[in-house]
């Protein structure tokens, strides 16, 4: 015998699934049982359509506490750097003045970026961007900075490593800006853990006219040494990001790992076993790296402080996303002792939720190697 969801079914599941997402794009949480349950029956009744669920979040005391966090640490303005510092580097690309495409976001490189790759930017099919200050939807000023710096300075080849990839958005960003630059040799690698995120790297390189032999995408997790690592795997890879490994049985059970897994559980296919590769086996093909961009959700202290002299012989420069204080004041002190020169950084924001840190904004710091002569 089979069953079926009646269509009532069928509403109420989507109508709950509209909340989680919208308690995750504008609370940066999950919602609470009494919350998940008022608005489904507001939902359900009629009493609230989906927009005026929005609108009762946007005007809660909540979302208003978290803006104004927000706003008073970061301000309107690119972070990190200044505007006038941003544009001059933009302003050594052409501009994409061409129409959109449908279905895709374009960048002001030409980059496009397939919508269904991020739950809930639909509204920006056929968008064409502008110079990204303060940021455009999956990146700030910053970032953009250190990675088209990278491309400027590289001569007859550009090479780079995306750590924690997703889509790999910074890979097609290097790409275009090296190849604007007529530069011949191109390698681009997205290191990517779910296997969903891999998919739509090889498709976001497609969209790029990026062919196999100018971007890898590489399905595993980076780590302090070759071997495996846990990993969860989204049931639908649009919805989940944010994810981290686990390289030990302590941290399948503490930590940012078992925190991911237990609030994210409901979107989790599974936790599976996948390849770990070392900084050491990723970069061994190559004598230099023009950029590694990584955003490894927590782990990236730990990467650098392991293989800080190795990245220091073959590294030109590092964009890097961080997760907390700490991170911080580790990569801080750690780059700077090895002799990379700052070029800018744009602290995490974090505030304290029930005794417990919360990270509201990623951080971020491009370092440039000082202490080789390329």
């Amino acid at each position: 015998m089979r069953f079926f969801r009646s269509a009532k079914t069928e509403k109420e599941v989507d109508n709950k699934r509209f909340i989680v997402d919208v308690y995750r794009g504008l609370l940066g949480r999950e919602p609470d049982e009494g919350g998940l349950g008022h608005f489904s029956k507001l939902l359900r009744s009629g009493g609230l359509d989906r927009a005026g669920l929005m609108s009762a979040i946007l005007s809660s005391n909540e979302f208003d506490s978290r803006v104004t966090t927000c706003s008073v640490q970061r301000g309107n303005g690119p972070h990190g750097c200044l505007r006038s510092e941003a544009e001059a580097v933009f302003g050594h690309f052409q501009k994409y003045e061409g129409p959109g495409s449908p279905g895709f976001v374009t960048n002001f490189l030409g980059g496009l970026t397939d919508v269904r790759f991020v739950n809930g930017i639909e509204a920006l099919s056929g968008v064409v961007e502008g110079y990204p200050i303060p940021g455009n939807f999956h990146g700030d000023t910053l970032e953009w900075v250190g990675t088209l710096c990278s491309a400027l300075e590289a001569d007859k080849s550009f090479t780079m490593l995306e750590l924690g990839a997703g889509w790999a958005p910074w890979c097609v960003i290097g790409y275009l800006a090296a190849k604007q630059r007529d530069i011949g040799r191109i390698k681009v690698i997205g290191i990517e853990g779910d296997a969903g995120h891999v998919t739509f790297i090889r498709e976001n390189f497609a969209s790029n006219g990026i062919d196999p032999g100018s971007g890898e995408a590489v399905y595993g997790v980076v780590g302090v040494t070759d071997g495996e690592a846990l990993f969860p795997k989204a049931r639908d890879a649009s919805r989940v990001y944010g994810g981290c490994a686990a390289f030990s049985e302590t941290e399948q059970t503490e930590g940012v790992f078992a925190e991911f897994a237990a609030s994210q559980a409901a979107l989790v296919e599974e936790v599976g076993r996948l390849p770990c590769f070392s900084l050491a086996t990723l970069m061994q093909r190559f004598d230099q790296v023009d950029l590694i961009h990584c955003d490894i959700q927590g782990g990236e202290a730990t990467l650098f402080a392991d293989k800080i002299e190795l990245v220091s012989d073959k590294v030109k420069r590092v964009v890097v996303g961080t997760h907390s204080f700490e991170i911080d004041r580790h990569l801080s002190c750690l780059f700077a002792q090895h002799g990379w020169i700052l070029e800018g950084i744009n602290a995490c924001v974090m505030i304290e939720r029930d005794g417990k840190p919360v990270l509201i904004h990623d951080g971020a710091q491009v370092w440039k190697n000082g202490g080789r002569k390329w």
